[in-house]
């Protein structure tokens, strides 16, 4: 009986081992990926978790024309009345390494919320995953729009390019800074 008591007890330390093991290696790869910034993708980095053609067909599901002329970027536009939403969607081995996010106003109105929350979604893409991070981006890029300038900014780990200044349209590049 003290024989296959001792046998349990050396099987229960062994699944709890084994258990604990996996766990590890799950949360190990949980935090790998939250703190992943850029994946590998081809011969550049990308957005890390970003598939170019789900982006693309996130847009067309929201009302965009994309067209792929170029093989390495998507064109989408999409037009609301006097307001024409404008994207390129820049594609290395499926993943996505540039994003540029352009509103025009025909009307030359201001960049209306629509227009704001547009820009904002480009910007914080890469960081969706990160509330804090993503909270500073819009910030940042409502003080800018706000502020009427083009500007150039490192974010953490990408690089912003907002332009103010071209006719009547406010656009948006967001790359990773190398």
């Amino acid at each position: 009986m003290a024989g296959r008591s001792r046998w349990i007890l050396i099987l229960a330390a062994g699944l709890a081992a084994f258990l604990a093991a996996g766990a590890g290696a799950y949360l190990y790869a949980r935090d790998v990926r939250a703190g992943q910034v850029t994946q590998s993708c081809g011969a550049r980095d990308c957005i890390p978790g970003v598939e170019a053609a789900a982006l693309v067909e996130a847009l067309k599901g929201r009302g965009h024309a994309c067209e792929n002329p170029s093989k390495g970027a998507w064109s989408c536009q999409m037009v609301v009345g006097s307001i024409a939403f404008q994207s390129w969607v820049h594609v290395s081995d499926g993943g996505v390494h540039r994003l540029t996010g352009k509103v025009f106003h025909a009307d030359g109105g201001p960049l209306t919320e629509a227009g704001r929350a547009y820009l904002s979604w480009f910007a914080v893409l890469p960081y969706r995953d990160d509330p804090a991070a993503a909270a500073q981006i819009r910030d940042w890029l409502t003080q800018m729009i706000e502020a009427d300038k083009d500007t150039k900014a490192t974010i953490l780990d990408y690089t912003y390019v907002l332009v103010t200044s071209k006719d009547d349209a406010v656009e948006l590049d967001v790359r990773i800074s190398t």
